[in-house]
């Protein structure tokens, strides 16, 4: 069954994408991290189909909207009435099968890099590991001041640079891994996708 924690872990790509290169990282590798932060920072909009492994062996798959700055969804297929919506300065988790809302403050998750205007690094999470395999580059971030807190790793294509995939190692040490398909980069996305209309006074959420 699809948890909040589950659906909360499509976000972890943000993790990959606050990083830091620390001091420790040897050049060739903070030239890569480099090279990624220009790489998402000239992404306007950004969507996919993405399917989600978590930790208890159920899968659940939807479709990834990004818009930056500022503005994010994630729909997930039926059966899940499961959305999250970054929008404005919030970022809206809806379980329609409990009718429960949830809002946190966009400032307060990595989710704030990732939408902003320039994908500038910040100094909250810290690039301890980059790998190369196959014509692709693992990144991996834990939490600068909490390193047990957990850990991101996100997957890029090499050549041409690309996002594919992450997963998200949390401090039970379950993991949760996020294939995304259909890649389409700086195309038209609708406005209305990040228009939050509470469920509860509006009705269910359309697509």
């Amino acid at each position: 069954m699809l948890s909040r924690r589950h659906a909360l872990a499509l976000v972890g790509i943000a993790l990959t994408l606050a990083g830091r290169a620390g001091a420790a990282l040897p050049p060739a590798d903070a030239d890569t991290v480099e090279r990624i932060q220009r790489y998402l920072s000239s992404i306007t909009t950004l969507q996919a189909r993405f399917e989600q492994f978590n930790p208890d062996g159920s899968t659940s798959s939807g479709r990834l909207h990004i818009q930056r700055p500022g503005k994010m969804r994630f729909d997930y297929d039926p059966p899940s009435q499961i959305l999250l919506i970054a929008t404005d300065w919030r970022l809206i988790f809806w379980d329609g099968s409990i009718q429960q809302q949830n809002v946190i403050p966009i400032a307060q998750t990595p989710l704030g890099f990732l939408l902003g205007r320039s994908a500038e690094l910040d100094a909250a999470y810290e690039v301890i590991g980059v790998s190369r395999r196959y014509g692709e580059i693992d990144v991996t971030l834990v939490l600068a001041e909490n390193p047990d807190a957990g850990s991101a790793t996100v997957t890029f294509a090499d050549e041409p640079l690309e996002l594919r995939r992450w997963s998200v190692l949390d401090a039970q040490g379950l993991v949760t891994r996020v294939l995304l398909e259909d890649i389409r980069i700086d195309q038209p996305v609708d406005p209305k996708l990040f228009v939050w209309r509470d469920p509860q006074v509006f009705g269910p959420p359309q697509d």
